[in-house]
C-alpha cells in the first residue's frame, strides 16, 4: 500500500528544508501530497504561491486546496527548524488536530498554542519509517489539568460529549425584518424537519394593537433584549439572517438585524445570510465572515451534521416568548 503524507511549515522561511524532507520521503517510497516541490514564485504575507498553482485562484482558494490535500494524507510532518511554526502552519495544525490526523514535528514548536508530546518530535527518516510500517498514531492524551482538557475538547470536538452527540441540543436564532416574518417561519420549518432547533421572533402586529406608543417602545426594548440574550446562550451556534427585498432594496438588512449580527459576531456564532451580501453593509458583513446561502438553506443542515437525527413525534416549536416571562 502506498501511504500518502504531507509536509507543512513556513515555506517562505524554510522551503529549502521542506524540499529536502519531501525528497527524502519520496526516496523512501512515500507519496507526498503537499507540497509538490515546485518553485516559489510569489508570497502574500506568510502565504507562499508556487509556479504550479493556478494563477486564476486566490490565495484563499489555494489554501483550501492545500488543506484538503493535507487532511487526506495518512500523516503530516511539520518542518519547523529552531521551533518556528508561523501563522499559516498553526492554522493547518489546528485542522489536523480537529480531524485526528497523526502529526509529527522536526523540533519542539516554540509558537504553537497547544501542547506537543515528546514522541511527536522525530527526524524525517523516523517519520518515514513509522508511516511505511503503518505505526503512526494520534497524540491527543496530553497531561493537562481538567479545565484545560475540557477546553481542548470543546474547541476541537464541539460536537462530542463523552462520545455521545449533542447535535440535538444545538439551536439557531433566525433574525430579520418583520416584513419577512412568513419567510422566517418557512426557514424554521425546513430546519425543524431536519432536526435543527430554530428560534424565531414573535410577530409584532398583535402587540401594536395592544399598546400605546410609549408602551410599545418598552415592549420592543424587552423583545430586543430577549433576542440578543438568545444569541448569547451557550447552545446557540449560529444565526440565520433572512434578508429579502424590502422597498426595492435587495438583500435588505435593517438596523435591528445589524445589531443582532454584531452580537453574533462578538460571541463567535456563525452568521448565515439567506441570500447575498447587502451592499450598503458589505464592508462589515464581509469582515464578519458572513456565509451567503444564496437561497440554499441545506448548507446549514450540512454544517450542523443534522441529517441523521431522528425527530420525536411531537416537536415543540421554539419561540422567543418561551422564556419571555423570566426576563
Amino acid at each position: 500500500m502506498a501511504y500518502q503524507v504531507s509536509v507543512i511549515g513556513s515555506f517562505r522561511k524554510r522551503y529549502k528544508e521542506v524540499v529536502r524532507i519531501v525528497s527524502l520521503l519520496r526516496e523512501m517510497g512515500l507519496s507526498v501530497a503537499s507540497p509538490n516541490g515546485s518553485k516559489v514564485c510569489n508570497s502574500v504575507e506568510e502565504f507562499v504561491i508556487f509556479e504550479t498553482d493556478n494563477p486564476e485562484f486566490t490565495p484563499e482558494e489555494i489554501q483550501m486546496i492545500t488543506l484538503e490535500k493535507i487532511l487526506n494524507s495518512d500523516a503530516v510532518y511539520v518542518c519547523n527548524p529552531k521551533g518556528y511554526v508561523g501563522k499559516t502552519t498553526c492554522y493547518e495544525i489546528g485542522f489536523c488536530y480537529s480531524r485526528n490526523k497523526p502529526l509529527y514535528f522536526l523540533e519542539k514548536p516554540k509558537d504553537l498554542p497547544m501542547p506537543v508530546d515528546e514522541e511527536q518530535i522525530i527526524p524525517p527518516e523516523e517519520f518515514g519509517k513509522i508511516v511505511l510500517n503503518n505505526e503512526q498514531k494520534v497524540y491527543m492524551e496530553f497531561n493537562l489539568c481538567i479545565p484545560a482538557k475540557k477546553a481542548m475538547r470543546n474547541i476541537f470536538f464541539p460536537n462530542t460529549n463523552d462520545n455521545k452527540t449533542v447535535a440535538g441540543k444545538k439551536k439557531i436564532v433566525i433574525c430579520g425584518s418583520m416584513l419577512f416574518y412568513d419567510k422566517m417561519l418557512e426557514c424554521q420549518e425546513i430546519l425543524r424537519k431536519k432536526g435543527v432547533k430554530a428560534i424565531i421572533p414573535k410577530e409584532e402586529n398583535e402587540a401594536i394593537n395592544l399598546y400605546d406608543e410609549s408602551a410599545f417602545r418598552e415592549f420592543k426594548r424587552k423583545v430586543s433584549s430577549a433576542y440578543l440574550k438568545k444569541i448569547r446562550e451557550k447552545d446557540t451556534i449560529a444565526v440565520l439572517i433572512y434578508n429579502g427585498t424590502k422597498k426595492g432594496q435587495i438583500n435588505y438588512i435593517g438596523a435591528n438585524t445589524l445589531v443582532e449580527i454584531a452580537m453574533a459576531f462578538t460571541w463567535n456564532r456563525k452568521i448565515y445570510l439567506y441570500n447575498d451580501i447587502y451592499e450598503p453593509l458589505a464592508d462589515e458583513l464581509l469582515a464578519w465572515e458572513c456565509i451567503c446561502l444564496k437561497g440554499d438553506i441545506k448548507k446549514i443542515i450540512l454544517d450542523m451534521g443534522q441529517e441523521d437525527i431522528e425527530l420525536e413525534e411531537k416537536y415543540k416549536q421554539l419561540s422567543l416568548f418561551d422564556d419571555f416571562n423570566n426576563l
